[in-house]
């Protein structure tokens, strides 16, 4: 079937599975995401994401770019519909409709398979209360050629669609896992990765950080930190300097600075 095939009833079906997309659970049972705009569309088609179906409305879009890649995938088989701006921005939740979007299949890794050496380092996230601190997270983590990172429990969602939109296509390219506790420390173990926690009252400050194999950041909760279990696993913790007045820094901000600390050594080596 193709979009000029599609009917009203299909239109209706399919607009009706982006709303439900909104909610975790249904990502979670279905194991697949909504994303939309220009950049999202086309970070997800270079990382080789598996697409189920495209949405667009040609009165919207604005870009020959991704034109050339609706009729790509097209032609490889895969279900476009076509909507009416109305359509679109009934699904869309961004400022300016850019008449693009898609719903594709979320991308995990098993943990034990994952290779610790790849990329920069790779981050350990446990629990983060805003999506946008894990888009920006993971857009610093993508901008540093971050491995992977892996996500304890059920808590944090890198498909998120506020999380897609503020990694600015960022959630795309590095390797995603989602592990207990305990698989962790067995990674860990068997791989000798290094953990290095961030925390504010660390002895340590971040320059001060040792790296002498395999390393992975591991981040906590933004109100509380790591939790005693986490903690207990890092090898070393460290943290930022900060005026008298203030007590913590936005958990984005520390992360990046950490991930530049390692990359600032990766290129003087």
């Amino acid at each position: 079937m193709n979009e000029k095939q599609t009917s009203a009833a299909s239109i209706k079906s399919t607009l009706h599975r982006i709303h439900a997309l909104s909610c975790s659970n249904v990502r979670q049972s279905e194991q697949c995401f909504f994303l939309e705009g220009i950049r999202p569309f086309v970070q997800a088609f270079d990382a080789r994401f598996d697409f189920d179906s495209v949405v667009y409305s040609p009165v919207l879009l604005k870009s020959p770019l991704v034109e050339m890649l609706i009729r790509r995938i097209g032609r490889a088989g895969i279900r476009r519909v076509r909507l009416t701006p109305e359509q679109f921005r009934s699904v869309s939740v961004a400022e300016r409709a850019s008449g693009i979007g898609a719903i594709c299949r979320q991308r995990w890794v098993p943990l034990h398979s994952a290779n610790p050496n790849l990329g920069l380092c790779w981050l350990v996230i446990e629990s983060l209360r805003s999506a946008g601190n894990l888009g920006t997270i993971l857009r610093t983590a993508t901008a540093c050629r971050v491995g992977g990172i892996v996500f304890l429990g059920p808590h944090c969602d890198p498909f998120d669609p506020t999380v897609i939109r503020a990694s600015m296509g960022g959630v795309f390219h590095p390797q995603l896992a989602r592990t207990s506790f305990e698989h962790l420390r067995q990674w860990v173990d068997t791989h000798s990765v290094q953990t290095v926690g961030l925390s504010p009252d660390a002895p340590l400050a971040w320059t001060e950080l040792t790296v002498t194999r395999p390393t992975a950041l591991v981040i906590g909760d933004e109100r509380n930190g790591l939790s005693p279990e986490l903690r207990n696993l890092c090898d070393q913790t460290v943290r930022l300097p900060m005026a008298d007045h203030v007590d913590s820094l936005n958990v984005g901000v520390a992360t990046g600075v950490v991930m530049y600390e390692l990359v600032r050594r990766a290129m003087s080596l």
